[in-house]
């Protein structure tokens, strides 16, 4: 896990409010000892992010709902096995309990919550809220399935009866087993990878990938696109979000993004981005894309997304992002994916190089809206957080 500066500042304050002068080696072995374990605790938790929200990314929770959880409740009425992994406070858990239930699920279905931190998942049990944590939802769904409870808002006994917490590492195995065993239904693992190095993300992609039953789906952030989508799953994009199916006999047919000029194709599956421009193609002027040029470098973003579930080679998925980038400079997502591929391939400071200019397109002002895939603040902050992390990696 790279650490930000803040991360580093807060580990820094309680490493020396534990007053330990030894060496490194020893206090590790310190920390492994029954002894340690509670010093152990403090350090995780002064590390560890822990916001969120109930409801939070309403977009890709309204995808998620239409397109992975109603079908899913509608073909089968046996009970759902969800695991929620880096739960935080349980925000994540109560939206998926509200969500199943507003969707009809069997009342036998479980969420299970799993966080590094105890302390954080000693508040997760209580399915508790303050009442800024609850904006985002709607009036009618907070009146029905929530109770005044002194200043917070908890979730009825029936839902919160639903649930279950445990301390997990996603660093460490084993991984946690669905009720019954078989797999999970769905695997939540949303803004927890960001933090992660590319091996430990991929590492921990393949492993959440075979803890799902066979149909299974996993769902990351938007700011967590795979490049390298394991081969036991397949990619499900929708016109906001990307979820990963682990294969099975019946697959569930895409839903094609949309485009709104017109003029070039929708992404298809399968696809290798044989329809793209060629590279000797005479390239547009950066400084000012016109239409034409910006939908083109849209067609060739999504096919470099749907190429990442197809085996597409790094090389073409590079050639694709940097053709699209000569006919818009400013298509911050674009440079993002750039960025993360770079990192992917074992090229830090050219990364990192596209990251900054992500960052600085989007603070200036100049970067453009992608509406099938992150808005511009999580860009914002994901491209941040990854500037934050190689630079602590010393990356230049």
């Amino acid at each position: 896990m790279a650490l930000s500066g803040a991360q580093r500042r807060r580990l820094d304050a309680r490493l020396d409010a534990l007053g330990h002068d030894q060496n490194a080696a020893r206090l590790v072995a310190h920390l492994r000892t029954p002894a340690g374990a509670e010093e152990l605790a403090r350090l995780v938790d002064a590390v560890a992010v822990h916001t969120s929200e109930v409801f939070r990314d309403e977009v890709q929770l309204s995808a998620f709902r239409e397109h992975v959880l109603s079908p899913r409740v509608q073909r089968s009425k046996t009970p759902l096995r969800i695991w929620s992994a880096g739960c935080a406070a349980g925000e994540e858990v109560a939206t998926l309990l509200l969500l199943m239930a507003q969707e009809g699920a069997d009342p036998s279905s479980r969420v299970l919550g799993t966080d590094i931190s105890e302390q954080v998942l000693t508040r997760a049990r209580e399915l508790s809220f303050p009442a800024d944590a609850l904006r985002r939802v709607p009036e009618a769904a907070r009146s029905r399935y929530f109770e005044p409870k002194g200043r917070r808002h908890a979730l009825v006994e029936s839902l919160r009866a639903q649930a279950e917490f445990r301390r997990h590492n996603l660093m460490e195995a084993p991984y946690p087993e669905a009720p019954g065993g078989g797999g999970f239904d769905i695997i939540f693992c949303r803004n927890v990878l960001i933090y992660f190095t590319p091996e430990a993300f991929q590492r921990t992609v393949r492993s959440l990938g075979e803890r799902l039953a066979p149909g299974g789906v996993l769902v990351l952030s938007a700011a967590e696109p795979l490049l390298q989508v394991p081969p036991e799953l397949r990619l499900l994009p929708s016109e906001h979000a990307f979820f990963y199916v682990r294969e099975d006999a019946a697959p569930v047919e895409p839903v094609r993004p949309k485009r709104d000029s017109g003029r070039f194709p929708s992404i298809v599956t399968g696809a290798s981005g044989s329809a793209a421009p060629k590279p000797d193609a005479p390239p547009v002027p950066p400084s000012a894309p016109d239409e034409t040029a910006m939908a083109e470098a849209d067609w060739l973003f999504s096919c470099v997304l749907d190429g990442a579930s197809t085996g597409v080679p790094d090389e073409k998925s590079e050639r694709d992002l940097r053709r699209c980038l000569d006919l818009d400079p400013d298509h911050v997502a674009a440079r993002y994916l750039l960025g993360l591929l770079l990192e992917q391939c074992g090229q830090p400071g050219a990364a990192l190089e596209a990251y900054r200019r992500a960052l600085r397109a989007v603070e200036s002002g100049r970067a453009r809206p992608v509406p099938f895939f992150l808005n511009l603040p999580r860009l914002r902050v994901a491209c941040a957080r990854a500037v934050e992390r190689l630079e602590a990696e010393g990356a230049r």
